[in-house]
């Protein structure tokens, strides 16, 4: 027989089964027989070899077979049972499909995502396709385009799918794919395609194989249906690598995989959960060690230890000596034979936010080579796992997607990396010094730092109310020194606690004065009723005479400060100022009344200066209350008892109306007169105590 009738034959023969199938057939033009006319009979001989190919140096040809819908459990389950005698035969590890939770390369565990992953090599990022929808374009260089600029000959794909058959109609229509076949759900079609191109010499086959799939759906992952449905395709996978095994000159790699994994009832529904995202892979010849144990991922970061679907088109690129060198790659996985390369490469934004941190799993061999953009960045020694890149050359703040490919040896891994930059703001402007006028008027001032307490003006006592009850304790102040902290679970019997300050002459008297001091509370155990933080007054009722500056809920993060003043029958308010839990904020009342009226302040480090101003309509003559102010108490020394209408002996926290409470103070002081906003505003901001003004 002559070389033209032979070639003849072999594309009659590609022509019947191509019209004997369930399904449609697409070609690139001047193929109409595939691999059967002059050019492409050419194609696949010499590079891509053939059954006739006179070379004494075998070619190396790939097959990979999707079976879309087979679980890793489902897979080893029936190969143990020897019920898969076929896939037996290959090396099977768990592979993570859906790229890496909250990173770039996440996508959704659905069929036409992980079908783009297993032609480009990519995940989402790359290849942009992110869900099932129709007419989707891949925009990632596939295998095919890959191997075909690379001279590997006649490539072709049998699938059941037809969403899979449009995401390749681009690359047919290129001539990078030589046959598409549409076998719209009939498993034989794809079989008999399938041996069709590996008997017309292609170099490239894809048959995949949609029904596993089908039959977890409709019966599920337990059911008789689907068990004979995996039977069925172990034949299918039998009978296509035994039709390799039998051209001679040809060394085949055979890759099963599948495109995702299935929920517990057996649905595709694309989440980020382990089931969803194990795949498999299983290969006919022996790994790099990249593919790992065979035993069951525990969870997902055991998965993402393991190979990943992306790895797939890496590695039939390098059977081909046709994978990229490592400054236009550009693939997310990496060869899982031949030299092995670095797994996990992960980048986060650097502290900084200017900078990139890169981590990988370095193999045991192999400098390290890492390259941003194509540009090599740094050469370290084999066996490193991390890099610092502070070279972005960013300027301006935004998110900055970079291109990094770290080389162990020649075997190349990238990854796309977002940097959010953003640009150092200028230095703060130095703190304000503190107002030197604070001294004037200042009548009473603990600046704490030891117990018992000292007035550095002598003009006022502080101590606790009951000798027996808290004495306090030190506790850190906003200056690095010590503030006072007192505690109200401690109590006497006669329902005495917190602190009792006593002027000499009663600031309260004086026509303006104000009230300021350093104030932290956790924000925990305040009802409705309040709590004293300062106060002259019997706080039991807010009408009562005297001053009240309390505490009320708030968030869970934050309180509520309300400053409140009375005569007996008539009271003032002004609510709602706010402190952030476990911080230090500086309170300051002051009261004009002369000028009828009263401001309130709270500094915070979180929320800012708060200021709350109303008109005084109180008898001021009723402001000294009862003579003496409380600090975590009010004007009795017995607030917590009172307000649960208790009489001695008293228990603390006996009633849940008004649960004992912490509250530390620092620096605290009274002025005779009025400070103002711009003298407050340098004591919060200066960070300096006022003692710092006083020889």
């Amino acid at each position: 027989m002559t070389r033209q009738a032979a070639r003849a034959l072999g594309a009659l023969a590609l022509a019947g089964v191509l019209a004997g199938c369930g399904g449609g057939t697409t070609q690139s033009s001047g193929t109409a027989g595939a691999a059967g006319n002059s050019s492409a009979a050419n194609a696949a001989t010499g590079s891509s070899g053939s059954g006739n190919s006179s070379s004494t140096t075998p070619v190396n040809k790939t097959l990979v077979i999707e079976l879309d819908g087979v679980t890793y459990n489902a897979l080893t389950t029936a190969i143990a049972a020897g019920k898969l005698p076929n896939l037996a035969k290959l090396t099977i590890a768990p592979a993570y499909s859906g790229g890496v939770n909250s990173t770039l390369s996440q996508q959704p565990n659905l069929d036409t995502p992980g079908w783009a992953t297993l032609v480009t090599g990519t995940w989402a990022d790359r290849h942009q396709i992110n869900s099932d929808a129709a007419g989707q374009a891949l925009h990632a260089p596939t295998v095919f385009s890959m191997l075909k600029s690379a001279g590997a000959g006649t490539l072709g794909a049998a699938v059941d799918s037809p969403g899979f058959a449009a995401i390749l109609a681009a690359d047919q229509n290129a001539g990078y794919l030589d046959s598409v076949v549409n076998c719209a759900s009939v498993d034989s079609c794809v079989t008999k395609q399938g041996l069709s191109m590996i008997d017309n010499g292609y170099s490239l086959v894809v048959a995949q194989y949609h029904s596993a799939q089908d039959a977890a759906l409709n019966w599920g992952l337990n059911s008789t249906n689907y068990a004979s449905t995996l039977t069925q395709l172990d034949s299918a996978v039998g009978t296509l690598i035994a039709e390799t095994a039998q051209r001679s000159g040809e060394n085949w790699l055979v890759m099963v995989s599948a495109s995702h994994g299935l929920n517990a009832a057996g649905g595709t529904d694309g989440l980020p959960l382990a089931p969803e995202s194990t795949s498999f892979i299983g290969i006919n010849t022996q790994s790099n060690g990249r593919m790992g144990s065979s035993a069951a991922p525990t969870s997902l970061a055991d998965l993402y230890t393991r190979a990943s679907i992306a790895d797939i088109t890496p590695t039939l690129l390098a059977w081909r000596n046709a994978l990229p060198g490592a400054a236009t790659y550009a693939l997310d996985g990496g060869e899982l034979t031949g030299q092995q390369p670095v797994s996990q490469l992960i980048g986060v934004t650097g502290s900084d936010n200017a900078s990139t941190v890169l981590t990988w799993t370095a193999p045991a061999t192999g400098a390290i080579t890492v390259l941003r953009d194509g540009q090599q960045i740094a050469t370290l020694p084999a066996g490193t796992t991390t890099y610092t890149d502070s070279n972005l050359g960013v300027s301006t703040t935004g998110a900055y997607t970079f291109n990094y490919t770290v080389a162990a040896g020649t075997a190349p891994v990238s990854s796309l990396i977002r940097v959010a930059y953003v640009t150092p703001p200028p230095p703060p402007p130095p703190p304000p010094a503190l107002a030197t006028t604070l001294t004037n008027g200042l009548s009473t001032y603990y600046p704490f730092g030891a117990l018992p307490a000292i007035d550095k003006m002598s003009a006022s006592t502080l101590a606790a109310w009951a000798s027996d009850a808290d004495g306090g304790s030190l506790t850190a102040d906003p200056f690095g020194g010590k503030g006072l902290k007192i505690d109200t679970s401690i109590v006497d019997t006669n329902g005495f606690d917190g602190y009792r300050l006593q002027q000499t002459n009663d600031v309260t008297k004086q026509a303006q004065f104000t009230l300021g001091f350093w104030f932290m509370t956790s924000c925990q155990n305040l009802t409705g009723n309040g709590t004293p933080v300062l106060s002259n007054k019997n706080y039991y009722s807010g009408g009562n005479a005297g001053i009240a500056i309390g505490l009320f809920p708030g968030s869970s993060t934050s309180c509520n400060v309300r400053f409140n003043i009375g005569d007996g029958s008539t009271r003032n308010d002004m609510n709602s100022a706010t402190v952030t839990a476990n911080k230090w904020a500086y309170v300051a009342l002051t009261i004009d009344t002369t000028g009828k009226t009263m401001t309130g302040y709270v500094f915070d480090p979180v929320l800012g200066e708060q200021k709350y101003s109303a008109s005084v309509t109180v008898s001021v003559a009723k402001l000294p209350g009862l003579g003496s102010f409380g600090l975590n108490e009010d004007g009795t020394g017995q607030y917590y008892m009172n307000a649960c209408k208790d009489t001695p002996p008293y228990t603390a926290g006996k009633c849940a109306a008004t649960p004992p409470d912490v509250q530390s103070f620092g620096d605290l002081a009274f002025w005779k007169r009025t400070v103002t906003e711009a003298e407050l505003q340098t004591v919060y901001g200066s960070g300096k105590p006022l003692s710092t003004l006083l020889p």
